[in-house]
């Protein structure tokens, strides 16, 4: 067997329903009653976002991001609306823990991470999030980031360094993943599978804690400043160890 039919035996095996009829959207109902509550008028809707709409999600991994869109005359701060959501999902019971630009909850034994953001526009789908790990607001496109995923043509890679992180236990948000990724890859064929993991495992091995990702959807939000300079070193280290030599099963299984 390749390397590429092993690590694509993996993949089907963590495969996600990301279909209509998926257990997972079946969730949105729930947290849209919630949040309507919650937000009254100045919500505008509650949508999929994250791995599960960009298919990048693995099913050992399994959760699903809604996107509350509030709108823009929602006048509240950010980490107001953080708060007031906390403590809106702690009446219905769900016990909401605090993540970076999320409330994580459990719904019927399903991760869920709930998403506030202010529209910026009516015209657009612009959002401004908040940020617990730098304190500050930002604006991104996550219906962007969800159409770049699509077409990236790298979804594959992604999903496997996605389940390499999870396995290592290393603290790399999915986006900043994503991205280095993308940069890893930038001028490699489609399709090369286990090529393209090895590199991506060379450049997070040697250019990952040096060099900035920026958000496609704004350049400004420099996204690798998410993470410390520890956590850039840990998946530095853990990228090394997996070059020393292993076996594609001592890698990832």
């Amino acid at each position: 067997m390749s390397a590429s039919s092993y690590l694509r035996g993996i993949l089907a095996r963590e495969a996600v329903d990301a279909g209509m009829q998926s257990p997972l959207r079946h969730l949105e109902a729930a947290v849209d009653g919630i949040c309507r509550r919650w937000a009254g008028r100045h919500l505008l809707e509650v949508y999929p976002t994250g791995a599960f709409e960009k298919g990048t999600a693995n099913r050992s991994g399994i959760a699903i991001d809604f996107l509350v869109s509030l709108s823009p005359a929602a006048n509240y701060s950010m980490p107001d609306v953080h708060e007031t959501l906390f403590e809106a999902l702690g009446e219905a019971a769900l016990d909401p823990v605090r993540r970076n630009v999320s409330l994580a909850v459990k719904m019927e034994g399903i991760a869920v991470d709930i998403v506030p953001a202010r529209r910026v526009a009516l015209t657009t789908d612009e959002h401004v999030l908040f940020s617990r790990r730098t304190g500050k607001t930002f604006t991104t496109n996550p219906t962007q980031h969800v159409l770049d995923a699509i077409a990236c043509g790298r979804r594959e890679e992604i999903r496997i360094l996605k389940l390499w992180r999870d396995q290592q236990g290393l603290d790399l948000p999915s986006f900043n993943l994503e991205l280095a990724v993308l940069a890893a890859l930038r001028r490699r064929p489609i399709g090369e599978l286990s090529d393209n993991v090895w590199a991506v495992f060379g450049y997070l091995d040697g250019l990952f804690s040096a060099r900035s990702l920026l958000d496609p959807a704004n350049a400004n939000n420099i996204v690798s400043d998410q993470m410390t300079a520890a956590q850039k070193d840990m998946v530095r280290k853990a990228a090394q160890y997996a070059r020393a030599g292993r076996s594609w099963q001592e890698i990832i299984g």
